[in-house]
């Protein structure tokens, strides 16, 4: 708004002729204004003051020579704040109009200005002054200010009533809605207006339906006047009962309700409130009461009938007379004449059987001096010497006083058909529990006789497996080894489904370590899975102890057998990936915890109708599943069984096509002094990036992981790494390591990191995944961890994360995996072993056994044998059968262990019993008799060789350690390859590396089962070719590459190296060509492999 005294002082301005008086006029105007005013140079760096009026001189108790020809800018900064000054700066500089209201806050000036700021500019354009009117306002601030904290105090008051007014309606709101009462809130017409929850479910209708009804559709047989009376002469609140009972009718029944009425106000309004009560159950409980007592008479009537018509006899005793008296029943029970007999005690006592007579008269003494109630079972013999079984029961009788026992009154029963039929029944089940007992011997029996042969059949196999055999023969071993271990398979399934049907089948409780116990069984079936292309997963619940109490025998039974069925059941596509996830988590049921773990597939799956029968014994989904896969239909009506006796449970889910998914629960409890979990204090809190493009590594290793409050990235290559790593570091985070996954580790491996020239890279710790089973976990630099992931297994991604923050201790390099036992490591066995069996085709597997494994041996054929040789030699180690003439094995080891204890200079030998008895009872009768261990027949060379490393305490002494000055082992007379340049279609070299040895006997099966599988490659990639599937090529591409430097062929690496990286650009008469040389280096490692003979020269190469 134009301020009126600029528009005074611009007509001074504008008229310069005007006479003198009326300049005089318009000052003495500007001097009686009660604002203060100034006027100062408009020109930028001068503002200069020229007039300031009375009332600004006043304000600020200043004269004019203090005021004029100051800057308006620098008079204002002794007063205002620097925030203040800048806004008038800024109004000043820009000549503009301008309003503001501003604070004085100095020693000498304290208040409130409202700041009016104009431009007078001259006629010819631009500013020639600038006048500035201040007006104290003060005084109104604090008007404002009271009046606005009178407004908020009453705001205040009246929100704090209001709010007072909502709570006592909420409460009573809350009241009507919740109270168990059936209540219905009604206006004076008798309209519903609100019906709380219970007087929904009463009327089983909506709320919406009920709202605005009258009450009288709502209860018929119901007069408003009910109502009305009833309310007239009582005072506001108080309750009034109604007189009548009121029906309502539902859709299934009709009930009977008592109502109270009440008035209420809400608001200054007059409500009704109605009560109902439910007495339906009440008058209910009457009439059944009046029905049960109408129902005793009637069975008082028909027991009565019965005791006739039954032959129970009723009798009593005078305790003052000695007599009985007894009804005709009695009588015929006791085959006596009722008129020729005396009927007193002694008559009684003369039919009791006499083994029987003391037992009864004892319990009958015992009533009568207790005064409590008499039972007893007796048998008497009639006249005709007939026997009889009684059941007897009675009770004291007293006289009118209630006190002084007079006699006693009672029954006797004739139970001898019962009696005798139970008897039969006894009979029978000692006939059923004997041929029981003689079944499970027999299938004892039978387990020992078929486990006799079939060790000398394995371990044969395992031996002939080790020889010099080709592709073919190889194949025909293997398949005659798993029939054989299948065939073994099924009889521990029929042993252990015998054992749990006789109820013999006996747990323990003991420490289990359960992440232990999952990722042994994953590695179990780790095999299987990778031959069927399966990828196997644990994810293990942080909050889960490492150890709790089970049967670890028969858990791992249940896993096995769980976990194995999801591997058997799946099977990958093109199209999908096979997987099977375990997972263990721990839960809470309403009463206690519980341990649950979940095996799902994306298997097969199975119908509603084939889930039915999936836990019945001898049974599977249907006969296709047998046919396809085999088993006898056992394993999980077994695992049902277990998981009950351990006090759990098993659910399955499953959808045909789709996959399935078991739920294994037990009961969770705990170890009393559980050893303490250190993996939280390495894996909290870390900061992971994952380069990966395979999700399900990525996904697993993030639920794993969740618990420990880690934080993780992840991305598709190391490029888009180096940008996170960047991105982190100008942001001040750190990254503690990188994890690469098994879809990057052949090409990281093989493409060093230091390719991408990143500083940020070479700071960094790597862990690589790699689906190779033959990997073994650990570092192979400072900053590099080699991990398997096939099964992935957390533990294993716990340590490598503890390793690689330096908070767990590791070894630097990773020894050569040596799976077969070689002369090398033979040289370095020693001890004599002691085997004893009666069997001569057990004794000459085991003695091939020890031969191949570098072990000296001497034979028994039995315990007395054995003892003997035991006492007249020195032996490291006693293999011993358990059943055998003469002596057994379990008295050979209590004679060992005496005689140790009476000579300690004997020390202790350890005893391993190698028996067919498959039972759980034979292992602790084995321990029990002073053995150390126990082996199942057949035992396979791999597992002998581990349990005489453990009892023996021996340890391979690794290659890399070999004296370089040790003679060669090979024999002269055979001509071994030495190292060919990197031309020659294999490079010896590069195999010593892999193997450790470039031994021809051990180098030759290898090149011999890598060439059978390197024609299947090419004639994959052929296939694949032709079928332009680029992306089947780069995988065939990518594992032969992988198989060809695994068996030192870097001539055919190279070539499936180009397939790999080239096939993504479809090129296909360049990749037709490269595919071409392949073949032609094929040819050439023919004639090599020939040359060394190690394939036979009519072997045909894929053409």
């Amino acid at each position: 708004m134009k301020n009126p005294f600029t528009a005074l002082l611009a007509d001074k301005q504008s008229k310069k002729t005007a006479p003198q008086q009326d300049d005089s006029i318009k000052t003495s105007v500007l001097d009686l204004l009660s604002d203060g005013m100034v006027i100062f140079d408009g020109q930028v760096g001068s503002n200069a003051i020229f007039y300031a009026n009375p009332a600004f001189l006043k304000y600020y108790g200043l004269p004019s020579n203090q005021v004029i020809g100051r800057n308006i800018i620098e008079f204002y900064s002794h007063y205002l704040n620097d925030d203040h000054i800048a806004e008038l700066h800024s109004a000043v500089h820009e000549a503009t109009s301008h309003t503001t209201e501003i604070c004085v806050n100095q020693e000498t000036k304290k208040g409130w200005l409202r700041i009016n700021l104009e431009a007078m500019r001259k006629q010819g354009g631009g500013n020639h002054y600038l006048i500035l009117n201040q007006t104290d306002i003060s005084q109104m601030k604090q008007v404002r200010q009271e009046l606005k904290t009178s407004n908020q105090k009453l705001q205040q008051l009246v929100s704090n009533q209001n709010q007072r007014i909502n709570e006592q309606e909420v409460q009573m709101g809350v009241m009507f809605e919740q109270a168990v009462d059936n209540m219905l809130l009604l206006n004076a017409e008798l309209k519903v207006l609100d019906v709380n929850d219970s007087a929904l479910s009463l009327f089983e209708h909506s709320k919406s339906d009920l709202l605005g009804l009258e009450l009288t559709s709502l209860l018929y047989e119901f007069t408003e006047n009910n109502i009305e009376d009833k309310l007239s002469s009582v005072e506001m609140y108080q309750e009034v009962p109604l007189d009548e009972v009121i029906k309502v009718s539902r859709t299934s029944d009709v009930l009977s309700l008592l109502g109270s009425v009440r008035y209420i106000t809400m608001k200054t309004q007059k409500y009704i409130v109605l009560t109902l009560r439910d007495i339906s159950k009440e008058q209910m409980a009457q009439n059944e009461l009046r029905r049960s007592q109408s129902e005793l008479e009637e069975v008082v009537r028909s027991l009565n009938l019965a005791t006739q018509a039954g032959g129970i006899g009723i009798w009593s005793w005078d305790f003052t007379t000695n007599e009985l008296s007894w009804d005709d029943r009695m009588y015929e029970i006791y085959g006596v004449d009722p008129d020729n007999c005396k009927n007193n005690y002694t008559m009684w006592q003369e039919r009791v059987l006499e083994e029987d007579i003391f037992t009864a008269e004892e319990a009958l003494n015992k009533a009568r001096e207790n005064l409590t109630q008499f039972n007893s079972e007796f048998r008497i013999q009639l006249p005709d010497k007939e026997i009889r079984w009684i059941k007897a029961a009675a009770n004291v009788l007293f006289d009118q006083d209630g006190t002084t026992p007079i006699g006693m009154g009672g029954i006797n029963i004739d139970v001898t058909k019962e009696k005798n039929a139970q008897a039969n029944l006894r009979h029978e089940s000692e006939i059923a529990l004997a041929a029981s007992e003689a079944k499970s011997m027999f299938l004892a029996n039978m387990s020992h006789e078929i486990r006799t042969p079939m060790n000398g059949v394995v371990g044969m196999l395992s031996l002939l497996s080790e020889s010099e055999l080709n592709g073919e023969q190889k194949s025909m071993v293997t398949t005659i080894k798993d029939s054989a271990l299948t065939l073994l398979h099924i009889i521990n399934d029929i042993l252990d489904f015998s054992k749990i049907e006789a109820g013999q089948m006996s747990l323990e409780s003991v420490p289990v370590e359960l992440q232990k116990l999952i990722e042994r069984t994953l590695d179990v079936l780790c095999l299987q899975a990778n031959n069927k292309g399966i990828e196997l997963y644990l994810t293990y619940d942080a909050s889960l102890p490492k150890v709790i109490m089970s049967d670890s025998v028969r858990l791992s039974q249940v896993l096995l057998n769980l976990v194995g069925n999801a591997v058997k059941f799946t099977d990958s596509t093109d199209e999908m990936k096979g997987k099977v996830w375990v997972s263990a988590t721990l839960n809470q049921h309403d009463i206690a915890p519980y341990v649950e773990i979940i095996i799902e597939d994306n298997g097969i799956g199975m119908t509603e109708e084939q889930i039915e029968k999936l836990f019945k014994a001898f049974s599977q989904a249907d006969t296709s599943t047998t046919r396809l896969y085999g088993g006898t239909g056992l394993g999980l009506s077994i695992t049902r069984s277990l998981l009950e006796m351990m006090g759990g449970d098993i659910h399955v889910d499953s959808r045909f096509g789709v996959g399935s998914r078991f739920s294994v629960e037990l009961p969770f409890i705990e170890v009393e002094e559980p050893p303490q979990d250190p993996t939280p204090n390495y894996v909290n809190g870390s900061r992971i990036l994952f380069v990966t493009n395979d999700q399900n590594i990525a996904t697993f290793c993030d639920i794993n992981l969740a618990n420990f409050r880690c934080k993780t990235n992840c991305v598709a290559n190391m490029q888009r790494a180096i940008a996170v790593l960047d991105y982190a570091k100008k942001a001040g985070a750190t990254i503690d390591l990188i994890i690469v996954g098994p879809d990057l580790y052949h090409y990281y491996e093989e493409k060093p990191l230091s390719q991408f020239n990143s500083a940020l890279l070479e700071e960094q710790k790597f862990i690589f995944l790699s689906r190779d089973p033959s990997i073994e976990s650990g570092l192979t630099k400072s900053n590099y961890y080699v991990m398997p992931c096939s099964p992935f297994k957390p533990s294993e991604l716990t340590t490598a994360i503890g390793v690689m923050r330096e908070l767990i201790s590791c070894e630097r390099n990773i020894k050569p995996i040596v799976n077969e036992p070689n002369q090398d490591i033979r040289e370095n066995k020693t001890g004599l072993i002691l085997v004893v069996d009666d069997q001569p085709t057990n004794r000459d597997v085991i003695q091939r056994q020890l031969n191949h494994l570098g072990y000296q041996c001497e034979m028994a054929v039995h315990g007395q044998e054995a003892l003997h040789k035991w006492r007249n030699g020195s032996f490291d180690l006693v293999l011993t059968d358990c059943h055998m003439p003469v002596m057994d094995g379990y008295e050979l080891a209590k004679q060992i262990r005496e005689s140790e204890r009476k000579d300690k200079t004997l020390g202790h030998t350890p005893i391993v019993a190698i028996t067919a008895n498959a039972m759980v009872e034979a292992s602790e009768q084995c321990i029990a008799s002073g053995m150390d261990d126990y082996l199942t027949k057949p035992v396979e060379l791999k597992t002998l060789d581990q349990s005489i490393e453990k009892w023996m305490q021996l340890s391979p002494i690794p290659l890399e350690e070999k004296p370089s000055e040790e003679p060669s082992l090979e024999p002269e007379d055979v001509e071994v390859p030495t190292a060919k340049p990197p031309h020659e279609p294999i490079c010896m070299s590069t195999l010593e590396q892999i193997l450790g040895t470039r031994e021809l006997s051990i180098v030759a099966p290898l090149l011999e089962g890598y060439w059978e599988s390197v024609n299947e490659d090419i004639e994959k990639a052929e296939i694949a070719l032709t079928d332009k599937s680029d992306g089947d090529l780069q995988q065939i591409a990518h594992a032969a590459k992988g198989a060809a430097r695994s068996a030192g062929a870097e001539e055919l690496a190279d070539k499936f190296e180009v397939l790999q990286n080239t096939a993504h650009l479809k090129n296909w008469p360049e990749l037709s060509d490269t595919l071409s040389s392949a073949k032609v280096e094929l040819k050439r490692l023919q004639s090599y492999l020939v040359e060394h003979s190690i394939i036979e020269d009519t072997e045909v190469i894929y053409e």
